[in-house]
């Protein structure tokens, strides 16, 4: 077996064509999610395998590069960030009727968001799209999907992808003015409509706030992994970040609409 690299070093494991991974609560409701979106033709996320005894999920090796920094070229290229956003929006096309037609009880790591209108990804980010010949063809990582509207993830995949993240931050690629051509380009080729487009400023922080209230709570109650992230400053980063997305909705909302 080869280790994997992620945000859980030592507890993911590749094994031929399989990925052993950490389960939780969410997992089954996780896995029924995911032979959902193959009775759909949706192909580019895990098939889910088993459960095992000893708290482990097995799911199938998505096939491609995984790559964090958008200063790489296959992450950050215009080539692979239309087409991120067009994966994005056939995910959530496929998403479409689970949480219909499902017919057992439901467990998600994250807390629902109203309307839930699809299962949403929860953490559509580079670091979590499969790339080949510059393109996203594959998404993993699927213990963050909860129900939530599709704006929800919209919304924090562009905050990831553009990224709308102050440049003052060195972690971060482009400036400004790139930030916002980015931003537009990401919701064109998802197929964001205007209204969408209008409201995208304000789910951005709404939805960076939830992610800090969470990792917060997490963290209060004894999630190391989330104390972890506390203490290394994500959630100042994601505070800081609403700020700066405050101080340029303007133009933002300029670029938009």
């Amino acid at each position: 077996m080869k280790q994997l690299e992620g945000g859980r070093t030592g507890q993911i494991w590749r094994d031929g064509e399989t990925v052993i991974r950490p389960s939780g609560a969410w997992t089954p409701t996780t896995h029924r999610f995911l032979r959902h979106l193959r009775s759909k033709g949706f192909l580019a996320a895990p098939e889910p395998i088993q459960i095992t005894d000893e708290g482990r999920e097995v799911v199938s090796y998505v096939t491609g590069r995984v790559c964090e920094e958008l200063s790489d070229p296959l992450a950050g290229s215009e080539r692979m960030l239309i087409s991120a956003a067009r994966l994005l929006s056939a995910f959530h096309t496929a998403s479409q009727g689970f949480l219909e037609s499902d017919g057992e009880a439901q467990i998600w790591m994250l807390p629902a968001q109203e309307p839930r209108e699809i299962v949403c990804h929860g953490d559509y980010a580079p670091y979590n799209v499969a790339a080949a010949d510059h393109e996203a063809v594959g998404i993993i990582d699927f213990d963050t999907a909860h129900p939530a509207p599709r704006l929800w993830d919209l919304a924090y995949a562009v905050y990831r992808w553009a990224p709308l993240s102050d440049p003052a931050n060195p972690s971060v690629a482009f400036g400004l003015d790139e930030q916002l051509r980015r931003t537009d380009i990401f919701c064109t080729a998802y197929g964001a409509m205007l209204e969408e487009r209008r409201q995208l400023p304000a789910m951005i922080c709404r939805r960076l706030q939830a992610l800090v209230d969470f990792m917060l709570a997490s963290a209060a109650v004894g999630d190391e992994t989330f104390a972890e992230d506390v203490d290394a400053g994500d959630a100042r980063l994601y505070l800081h970040d609403i700020d700066y997305i405050g101080k340029h909705q303007d133009r933002l909302l300029e670029v938009l609409c």
